[in-house]
């Protein structure tokens, strides 16, 4: 199957592929080398108002889309307006890990901005998108809101017991809620929900260590009503799954693709401090101790837990690191 220049696909290699075995397409030319590169998930294989994805979303480099059949008519007026000036069209399903693995192996650290399209949209997990973003880049509309209707009691009963929290199904947290005998949620039973969640989110907000609220956002929470709680409690919902290297906060921000500004989860791949030539001075100063010795270990043993893409273990060892960092080789070292 012949493929457009400009577009990589992901998702077979020609028409006989096995099924869930990831192609390995060229990289355009206008991306080969290229740094700082901007990504739209969720976009190429549609129309709006007769204006194709490809013309809307122009500013970016790569447009990210699952098409369900390359013969699709939307699909092919994108295809049809491809030019070498604009977006290449990546075709994958971000569900395929072995193709994820791919455009991985292809783009690591190229991206400075990593945004989704719209709300139901599949999207990277968290440490692909550390391995995506370059130092300094963004990420934003990271995960998928849920459309399922769920009784306000039966929600309020989730919250209380546990069975939404930062360990499982956060996606139901940004569920649709509804009270007894209706399609929508009543003044009272709104005005509960808004009064948990608000607790929960200053709760949340305490002890998290990646995500947090920008100071505007916590300031002005008693001013948002149930469905804006809903998404800022899962935003912070994700501190535990997202990687030493990022950062989040949950603040106002306008995403490339639209006007408006919203509150958003913006992600920031931020490298964090080691203190490696501090550590070194030190050695010179006092010699190998063995306070240099364990810093030393400490930063191997996170190095390798984020080689393996071990959220939890590197982020302990990290903490564990500025605790021995803070009380046996700074306060010794003038300027730390």
């Amino acid at each position: 199957m012949k493929m457009h220049p400009m577009i990589m696909n992901y998702c077979i290699t020609d028409i006989l592929a096995i099924p869930g075995i990831p192609g390995i397409p060229d990289i355009p030319e206008k991306l080969r080398g290229s740094r700082s590169l901007t990504l739209l998930l969720g976009a190429g294989d549609m129309t709006h108002s007769g204006v194709t994805n490809v013309e809307q979303f122009s500013n970016y480099d790569i447009l990210i889309c699952k098409p369900e059949n390359p013969e699709n008519a939307q699909f092919q007026e994108n295809v049809n307006k491809l030019s070498d000036t604009g977006p290449v069209i990546c075709c994958l399903d971000v569900e395929n890990n072995a193709a994820v693995a791919v455009f991985v192996n292809q783009f690591k650290g190229r991206f400075s901005l990593i945004e989704g399209h719209s709300a139901h949209i599949p999207h990277f997990t968290f440490d692909i998108l550390e391995q995506l973003l370059e130092d300094g880049g963004t990420a934003s509309n990271l995960f998928e809101l849920s459309h399922n209707a769920v009784n306000v009691h039966m929600y309020l009963r989730w919250l209380e017991e546990g069975y939404i929290s930062p360990y499982s199904n956060i996606q139901m947290s940004t569920s649709v809620l509804i009270s007894n005998g209706a399609m929508t949620l009543n003044d009272d039973d709104a005005t509960r929900v808004e009064y948990i969640l608000r607790e929960k989110i200053k709760y949340q907000n305490s002890i998290n260590k990646n995500i947090h609220l920008s100071d505007d956002i916590l300031a002005n929470l008693s001013s948002f009503r149930y469905m804006i709680c809903q998404k800022i409690y899962a935003s912070l919902l994700h501190d535990n799954k997202t990687p030493l290297y990022l950062l989040g906060k949950v603040c106002m921000h306008t995403r490339s693709w639209t006007k408006d500004e919203s509150i958003q989860l913006v992600l920031q791949k931020s490298p964090p401090l080691f203190w490696e030539d501090t550590i070194a001075l030190y050695r010179e100063k006092y010699g190998q101790t063995e306070d240099v010795i364990r810093a030393r270990a400490i930063i191997e043993g996170i190095r390798n837990d984020i080689s393996l893409s071990l959220v939890f273990p590197s982020k302990a060892k990290y903490a564990t690191f500025l605790k021995h960092m803070r009380k046996n080789i700074l306060p010794f070292m003038e300027g730390s």
